[in-house]
């Protein structure tokens, strides 16, 4: 989830809790919290970027580091600021910091939540990691709370109520178009080992389909509301692998990249220069090409590995 909406949900948090705690204090230590496990940002200035990759949303994201990431915060701030009481401070960092991992999690990026037990990368895939309606109801309540100071309690735990409602209809929704997709491929003899179902951006009424066959994985972006008769299918045949293909699989990038993402697929390509080019990409981040098309946008962004090799199979290079 985007840092204006984590910032929200910590705001929303401080004036969800007992009035006597409705201070700047817990304020500004949810507010914080709420943003805290993105710290791991900065691990791209200690490593490449498959090893950023590779750990962020790792620790910090972990339910079971938590409590302890909260009681840190804590103790520094009790050893640094007079009359500071742990108690409170820990209470509500962990609050900010569960409900970060929490609103994360509701994103199709993969969270590893029970690192460092293990490395599994867990997610709802119900919203977006930038969801507009969501960001915007959550100023709305705010601004509402601060107009009507009274009942602003009543109006922030209407907001969590809002938010839990919005979840569910995103979740209607998602099986909603899981099924119509089932019933697309079932009824043309397309018999898939794994469907992913992931949200797009703008609407909980968008969504991307993507299925894996044993010679083809094929793609759909669709709505709520579209008929399976109205589906455009985009199809990536499995290429046949040949000597450098082969030797990509076996590196570490490759292994890295399986681990990373939902549904990776791969193109080989051979340039009039004599260099073989073996491409990876996750079919969840691709971009609806008639949107890429509108907006001049690359549609396969942002995470794609390209492996070169020399005439005789020689690796030339590795980037993402």
């Amino acid at each position: 989830m985007d840092n204006i909406t984590h910032t929200l949900t910590g705001a929303l948090a401080s004036k969800a809790g007992p009035e006597r705690h409705h201070t700047r204090l817990v304020f500004w230590i949810l507010l914080v919290a709420a943003n805290l496990p993105d710290i791991d940002f900065l691990l791209q200035f200690f490593g490449d970027r498959i090893f950023y990759m590779e750990h962020h949303r790792g620790l910090s994201h972990s339910f079971l580091f938590a409590p302890f990431f909260a009681a840190f915060v804590a103790l520094i701030l009790k050893l640094s600021v007079k009359g500071v009481d742990f108690r409170l401070v820990f209470t509500y960092t962990f609050i900010g910091i569960v409900i970060h991992i929490f609103f994360d999690l509701i994103t199709s990026f993969g969270t590893m939540i029970f690192y460092p037990i293990t490395d599994a990368r867990y997610t709802l895939d119900l919203i977006f990691i930038i969801d507009p309606w969501l960001t915007g109801s959550m100023i709305v309540f705010l601004i509402l709370g601060r107009k009507f100071k009274n009942h602003r309690r009543k109006i922030m735990w209407g907001a969590i109520a809002f938010i839990a409602v919005y979840f569910l209809l995103a979740f209607t929704n998602r099986e909603i178009v899981r099924s119509k997709a089932d019933d697309y491929f079932t009824g043309r003899g397309i018999e898939y080992e794994r469907m992913i179902v992931l949200p797009q951006p703008l609407a909980i009424t968008n969504w991307m389909v993507a299925v894996e066959t044993e010679d083809a994985a094929y793609q759909i972006f669709t709505n709520t509301f579209q008929s399976p008769d109205e589906y455009f299918v985009l199809d990536y045949p499995l290429i046949e692998p040949n000597k450098f293909i082969y030797t990509a699989r076996n590196t570490g990038e490759v292994e890295f990249f399986k681990w990373f993402a939902r549904l990776p697929v791969y193109d080989y390509y051979q340039y009039d220069d004599g260099n073989h080019v073996v491409e990876y990409y996750d079919l969840q981040f691709v971009f609806n090409p008639r949107l890429a098309k509108r907006f001049n946008a690359p549609s396969r962004a942002p995470f794609v590995l390209r492996i070169t090799f020399d005439e005789d199979g020689t690796l030339i290079a590795t980037d993402f």
